[in-house]
């Protein structure tokens, strides 16, 4: 349903069939030097928010916060929308992109995919390893941690938070796609995708289910996901995933359409 939304308003924006992109054979860097810059001012932000969590955790629980049936309906949409809702969208746009014969909206659909897998597997990784316990634990110790703890107990993976990470993953991802494809519609994709991003981040919070420290390392560590995965892919096209995942060709046939694969370079 999303991703039929998203090709729709793609249309009626006028920006018309996509921008097809030409392949450079130009070698991209999957790390670069300034990925260290952004990786440490980020880490900087977040130990700099650990100072305000409680005091963060608090105002949000409290009982007129709580009680309010806006806040509460929004952040379980967006809750929802962090996880699973990211992976269903861009599902439903791979093959919505099958469907239409569409290879530009498939590639949206799968790259974005790649992008939430990878933040995903990073994220819950670092979770259970940290070992940060969920402010529902107790909301006025932000600083318990116990290494190792979230392989065995759930209350200790708070940092960082999966939701969010997966739902900056999408957005950055999304955003570099259509930036591609349909370039005037990325001034409206963008803001969106990060707006909506950051409200998972929030709806987490209000939940109680994550410190706001917890929210800034998930968007750092899910933009940073999704940005490596777009180099792999620009750095090498045709590799295997593409080979497999996105048809090299779609066309019309009587009764029906045919997709060609190509797995060999």
């Amino acid at each position: 349903m999303h991703s039929r939304l998203l090709a729709l308003a793609i249309a009626i924006l006028g920006y018309g069939p996509p921008v097809i992109a030409q392949q450079s054979s130009e070698r991209v860097s999957l790390f670069r030097a300034h990925d260290a810059v952004v990786a440490f001012a980020v880490v900087a932000l977040g130990v700099a928010t650990m100072s305000v969590d409680e005091s963060i955790a608090r105002a949000l629980q409290r009982p007129s916060t709580r009680s309010n049936s806006f806040l509460k309906g929004t952040t379980n949409v967006f809750s929802n929308l962090g996880f699973p809702g990211s992976a269903m969208i861009s599902a439903g746009a791979y093959f919505l992109g099958l469907e239409k014969r569409s290879r530009p909206i498939a590639a949206l659909g799968m790259h974005t995919g790649e992008a939430i897998v990878l933040g995903g597997v990073l994220a819950e990784g670092l979770q259970m390893t940290i070992g940060r316990s969920r402010p529902q634990r107790d909301i006025n110790d932000a600083h318990d941690f116990r290494f190792g703890k979230g392989f065995t107990n759930d209350d200790y993976t708070s940092l960082p938070s999966a939701h969010v990470t997966v739902a900056f993953a999408a957005a950055t991802a999304a955003s570099r796609e259509v930036e591609r494809s349909w370039p005037g519609a990325a001034k409206y994709v963008t803001p969106i995708g990060y707006t909506a991003a950051t409200l998972v981040g929030f709806s987490r919070m209000y939940k109680n289910k994550h410190w706001a420290s917890d929210v800034v390392a998930a968007a750092g560590l899910g933009t940073y996901s999704a940005v490596l995965f777009d180099r792999y892919n620009q750095g090498h096209p045709g590799n295997v995933f593409e080979r497999v995942f996105l048809p090299s060709s779609i066309v019309p046939e009587r009764g029906g359409i045919a997709i060609t694969w190509s797995v060999t370079k």
